[in-house]
């Protein structure tokens, strides 16, 4: 039978895997005041004038995804450690995948468990650390020159923080129970409610 903190962990590993993945690629982790611009690890968007009802353009930060374009130094870090941090969760979470369609009990499977849990741990700190470096960037000539002259690293000016650095911090607030979770996924059920 299966373990239900198996199932537990892997469905969360699963889930915080992939919001952390969806969160990191979205232009939305600081809004200007009037919504016409957002600006992301690795994209942002802005109110095109050319349209005649204004249409907003989404696009990477020089034109093509590479480490190089993004504007501020603090944002290439954060983009960087946020990423490996979500390669890592995504890893784990194969790797829990793995180990729940294996189901039979054995040392091989309690190790997979074990190594999935530490690269979670792992992943969770450069993550942590990703979106603590971020806000280091709001001092960028780039991001003055959309946000006002007084925004500075951990001011924001005329801009707010978006839904997906919120979703970020949910994400990886929720992700640090992962590898706590799977120190347990052999215990069985009779073991839990007894």
């Amino acid at each position: 039978m299966v373990s239900p903190i198996l199932v537990l962990w892997t469905v969360l590993s699963v889930l915080v895997a992939g919001s952390c993945s969806f969160t990191f690629l979205q232009p939305f982790w600081i809004i200007h005041l009037d919504y016409t611009h957002s600006f992301g690890m690795v994209s942002y968007c802005y109110m095109d004038s050319l349209y005649e009802n204004y249409k907003d353009v989404c696009t990477a930060y020089g034109g093509y995804y590479h480490l190089g374009n993004i504007p501020s130094g603090a944002w290439q870090a954060a983009c960087v450690l946020y990423g490996t941090g979500c390669v890592l969760l995504c890893l784990s979470a194969v790797l829990a995948l793995y180990d729940l369609g294996l189901v039979r009990e054995s040392l091989s499977n309690r190790r997979l468990s074990l190594v999935a849990g530490y690269i979670q741990a792992v992943g969770v700190l450069t993550m942590i650390a990703g979106l603590l470096v971020f806000p280091l960037g709001s001092g960028s000539t780039f991001f003055r020159h959309y946000c006002g002259d007084h925004a500075s690293a951990f001011n924001a000016g005329h801009c707010l923080i978006g839904w997906s650095y919120m979703l970020g911090i949910m994400g990886t607030a929720i992700s640090m129970f992962c590898p706590f979770l799977s120190q347990f996924t052999d215990m069985k059920a009779s073991e839990i409610f007894s």
